[in-house]
């Protein structure tokens, strides 16, 4: 008997109305062309006598409206290209923010696609209730999950030892300049700063250099912020994010260089003041302003400072700082977004199915989505092929990598924490104007996270390591 997965939703919707349509086999016989002029009579008779291409549709779904434009384009080529020679009519459908629901209500009524968008908030229960095929069951499939290996995750794409989806795109991570902030503290390109030391001298420079009318270093007390800006991009310098998958433990103390550099700033007066009522936009936009030198900044931020707040200064994208100068750094840090998963409809007709999905995944098609400047490709070769970067300022810098470590998940959904979280935790030392001990406030956290990681379910918890093969550490 499958597991209850959402009873509440049960009853609630017509599906008549919300899978019309998908539940046609799409089955049609085209009969090969003979006729056109000029043909010879012995090339009639050949193709009379080919066989009838099978044609079958394979149904599409997906919520992913920002890139339709562009998708349905490849689907249209691919229809009247290789698919007609393939005996493949791909039927996609967009889907607004009811699509959860929808795909839901569908899985459990067998009316599911063939592939559809995959969602990390329930690949687990889709996966234990039977409503997904593994793309190792796809005959042929071995090539494409070749090219996958080193960037799939336990949790994320592989479940129970067999792979359910794969990741598509990337955010990554940097650390933005003001130049014309540093120009006028007599600042070059020689003082840029690679470790946080040196954030912290550079900061102070160009607050000195401002008076009072700009300041080094900008921050948010809104959570997201400090993970996106801070945490998730100094994974480059301790091989993970806040979960050491090699000792299962949770280790936020790994940052405490950066957080005691920030801590200091704040203390020499060189962020911009007030950030403990900024939200994310609002620190953004006082650096559109030119009113801050330095802020952490994701991939997303391109259009943030080009469309959101066009930025007035002149500003570059430069690494991410090191805690210190010799120390050994990880590959690029990337957190990574699925594109489809498998419907178990897929194993009536899965050699088609797997040609849909290889061109979903293909290089050329993310390379024109990275052409556009919707997408990084997870996959450098993709980057590699396009043709053209795109016209946001800071995106080359953002997409350009040799490694890219694929974040994988962490067993923090799995424990609930008493007292504050890590980015509360981090967020209050920040906060407060002096020096804090930040060495016994972030022992206490790793000790509160650790202690509620062991009263969870172990079984679950051995679940969250990275897949053989998968490594934070660059190759040699």
């Amino acid at each position: 008997m499958k597991k209850k997965l959402l009873a509440l939703l049960a009853g609630t919707v017509v599906l008549t109305g919300v899978l019309a349509g998908c539940g046609n086999s799409g089955k049609t016989e085209t009969p090969a062309d003979t006729t056109g002029a000029g043909k010879t009579e012995a090339a009639a008779q050949t193709a009379e006598k080919e066989e009838p291409v099978e044609m079958e549709t394979i149904t599409v779904w997906s919520d992913n409206a920002h890139e339709q434009e562009i998708r349905e384009k490849q689907i249209a080529d691919f229809n009247n290209g290789e698919g007609k020679e393939l005996g493949i009519q791909i039927d996609y459908k967009i889907y607004g923010d009811k699509y959860s629901d929808t795909i839901k209500i569908a899985a459990q009524a067998g009316e599911a696609p063939d592939l559809f968008r995959a969602d990390s908030k329930w690949m687990q229960d889709f996966v234990d209730n039977g409503f997904l095929t593994p793309i190792e069951d796809l005959p042929g499939s071995e090539a494409l999950l070749e090219q996958y290996k080193d960037l799939v995750a336990n949790q994320s794409n592989v479940f129970n030892g067999k792979t359910y989806t794969l990741p598509y795109n990337l955010t990554t991570y940097g650390f933005v300049i003001n130049k014309d902030l540093f120009a006028k503290a007599g600042l070059t390109e020689a003082d840029y700063p690679t470790t946080w030391d040196e954030v912290r001298a550079v900061a102070a420079k160009i607050t000195e250099a401002s008076e009072g009318k700009a300041y080094g270093l900008g921050l948010s007390s809104t959570l997201w912020t400090i993970s996106s800006f801070y945490t998730m991009p100094a994974g480059q310098n301790t091989g993970h994010y806040g979960y050491d998958w090699n000792a299962k433990k949770f280790d936020y103390s790994a940052f405490n260089p950066m957080i005691k550099a920030i801590d200091e700033m704040v203390a020499d007066g060189s962020v911009f003041p007030g950030f403990e009522t900024l939200d994310g936009d609002g620190v953004r936009a006082q650096f559109a302003a030119g009113n801050i030198g330095m802020i952490g900044a994701a991939s997303f931020d391109c259009a943030v400072y080009t469309t959101q707040f066009p930025a007035v200064c002149d500003w570059e994208v430069i690494d991410i700082p090191k805690f210190s100068a010799d120390q050994v750094t990880y590959k690029r840090f990337g957190n990574p977004t699925n594109l489809l998963c498998v419907g178990t409809k897929a194993m009536e007709h899965p050699e088609k199915v797997l040609k849909v999905l290889e061109f979903f995944y293909s290089d050329e098609n993310a390379a024109e989505m990275y052409e556009n400047g919707l997408y990084i490709p997870v996959r450098s070769q993709a980057v590699e092929m396009a043709e053209k970067t795109p016209e946001l300022k800071g995106w080359e810098a953002f997409a350009t990598f040799d490694e890219i470590f694929a974040m994988p998940p962490v067993p923090d959904t799995l424990i609930t924490v008493e007292g504050t979280t890590y980015r509360e935790a981090i967020a209050n030392i920040w906060s407060n104007a002096a020096l804090d001990d930040v060495d016994a406030i972030m022992a206490d956290v790793d000790q509160r996270y650790n202690a509620a990681l062991d009263k969870a379910d172990q079984a679950v918890v051995a679940l969250y390591t990275l897949k053989d093969g998968v490594t934070a550490e660059k190759s040699k």
